[in-house]
C-alpha cells in the first residue's frame, strides 16, 4: 500500500456538511454515517480493518458507515482533490444504492435468462434426441438389398 507517507493526525468528520481538500494522505474518522463526495481530481480511500481500496473520479460519491476509520489520499501525488463530506442524506439521490439494485435487476435478469434458455436447450436436445430415434429405426427397416435404389429400380 502507498500510505507510507500519512499523516498521523486524523480529521474527524462531525459536521453535517464538509468540504474537504486533499492534498496527501489523511485519516479520517466518521462520527456520523454520510456520503464523501468527490469534487474534482481523484482519489484513493482505504477502510480501517483491511477492507477494500476505492478509487473515486469527479462525481463519484461513497458511503461511510459511522465511526469507520478510512485513509484517504489523491491518486496521483501531485494532484489535490476536493471533497465534500455529508452526514445522513444530505446529498441528493445515492448512486450506489441504485448502482447496487441495478446491478442485481440485471444479475435476477441474466438468471431468468439462463435459466429460459437452459430449458428450450434441454426441449431442443429431446427434440434431437427423439429425431436420431426416429432415424436409427428407419435405417435398421432397410436392409441392403431392399430398397429401391438397390434393386435397380429407380433410374
Amino acid at each position: 500500500m502507498r500510505h507510507s507517507h500519512q499523516s498521523s493526525a486524523v480529521a474527524v468528520l462531525d459536521r453535517p456538511i464538509r468540504e474537504l481538500y486533499i492534498d496527501s494522505a489523511r485519516r479520517l474518522h466518521l462520527r456520523s454515517a454520510g456520503w464523501i463526495l468527490v469534487e474534482t481530481g481523484r482519489v484513493w480511500l482505504t477502510r480501517d480493518g483491511g477492507g477494500i481500496d476505492h478509487v473515486l473520479s469527479p462525481g463519484e460519491r461513497l458511503w461511510l458507515g459511522r465511526g469507520e476509520y478510512v485513509v484517504i489520499e489523491p491518486w496521483q501525488r501531485s494532484m489535490a482533490a476536493s471533497l465534500r463530506w455529508a452526514a445522513g442524506t444530505e446529498l441528493a439521490a445515492p448512486a450506489q444504492p441504485r448502482r447496487a439494485l441495478g446491478l442485481a435487476l440485471v444479475g435476477a435478469l441474466a438468471r431468468g435468462l439462463a435459466g429460459a434458455l437452459r430449458a428450450a436447450g434441454g426441449r431442443l436436445l429431446l427434440a434431437a434426441r427423439s429425431a436420431e430415434t426416429m432415424a436409427n429405426r428407419a435405417q435398421g427397416c432397410i436392409r441392403s438389398g431392399d430398397s429401391m435404389a438397390s434393386s435397380g429400380a429407380v433410374q
